[in-house]
């Protein structure tokens, strides 16, 4: 069975999140990943298997209590109602558009768009699993990704760098903050105003005073779930 990663959440101190917020996310981990390549990265692969192999493995091996699940949302064959039954029946009751088409970088993106494989398919997505009763956490890169995703109304945002923001190692803080600040600004524009998180190691999420002020959390990258 394929295995499993963990991205957990750590909130700012004092920042009081509801408590039904998730614990962490949970995402298929890459297959035959090079140890070169960050995991944000090798999630996208077209050598990946996809939603069915991880509700297949969150069937059979349930998650912590808590978890959240990363689904491609732009699947074309993803069917909203059977796939809430069976993330219920594993105990999970949030999902989170994890990997993004918004990952890619804009050439590969406008193809993607072009057949409705996108942020507009995602924020649909969102809110179908929304109206089915899940709680739902949008992953965006930018601007235009989280201003089109405040449109389902999601609980919580998340922040994720772009793939050729990888291209020299783990984005600095500084580079990654920019992006929440922006992020922030669209979403307030769109009149959302709820709890924004940002990607973080292990290190930043020790510290929270290093976190932009925008954010009200970080989650960490990711790391293998022990079965």
């Amino acid at each position: 069975m394929p295995g499993l990663l963990s991205w957990p959440l750590v909130w700012r101190p004092g920042a009081q999140p509801d408590p039904l917020a998730p614990a962490a996310l949970v995402t298929l981990a890459p297959r035959l990943r090079d140890c070169g390549l960050p995991a944000e990265v090798a999630i996208l692969l077209p050598n990946q298997d996809g939603c069915r192999t991880l509700l297949a493995t969150l069937a059979s091996t349930p998650p912590p209590p808590g978890s959240a699940a990363g689904l491609f949302l732009a699947d074309p064959f993803l069917r909203v109602a059977p796939t809430a039954a069976t993330l219920r029946a594993a105990g999970i009751a949030a999902i989170a558009n994890l990997p993004s088409a918004g990952q890619h970088d804009p050439e590969l993106a406008q193809q993607l768009a072009d057949v409705h494989l996108d942020s507009a398919r995602e924020a649909e997505r969102l809110a179908a699993f929304k109206a089915a009763g899940l709680r739902i956490l949008a992953v965006v890169c930018d601007g235009e990704a989280a201003y089109a995703l405040a449109a389902a109304d999601p609980d919580l945002v998340l922040v994720l760098p772009k793939v050729g923001d990888f291209a020299a190692g783990f984005p600095s803080l500084r580079q990654r903050g920019a992006a929440a600040q922006a992020v922030r600004a669209a979403l307030a524009e769109a009149g959302w105003q709820g709890p924004l998180l940002l990607l973080a190691d292990r290190t930043e999420a020790d510290h929270p005073r290093l976190w932009p002020q925008c954010v009200q959390g970080v989650v960490c990258r990711p790391v293998a779930l022990d079965a």
